[in-house]
């Protein structure tokens, strides 16, 4: 087992911020800027299925692969959430 890495996997449960107003705040999507309330619903429990960190030239970001409310799945910036504890 010498130099091997051994990786943990286990989903998680976030929710959006409560100083985020889904109305006012915007997040690309494919290409389009749209409302984070077109896509998630405040209060909700969204699973994460998968973690990426970026490390760019000037900042370093971390994003969430989530559903999203229309069914499909998604990267969103961890930015916009918080744990969801129930």
């Amino acid at each position: 087992m010498k130099n091997e890495v051994l990786m943990q996997t286990g989903i998680f449960y976030v929710r959006l911020k409560a100083e985020i107003d889904p109305k006012e705040f915007r997040v690309e999507r494919s290409g389009k800027t749209v409302f984070v309330g077109e896509l998630l619903t405040t209060g909700r429990p969204y699973p994460v299925l998968a973690v990426e960190y970026l490390r760019g030239s000037d900042a370093a970001y971390t994003l969430y692969h989530i559903p999203i409310d229309n069914n499909t799945i998604e990267w969103m910036s961890a930015d916009l959430f918080v744990f969801a504890r129930d």
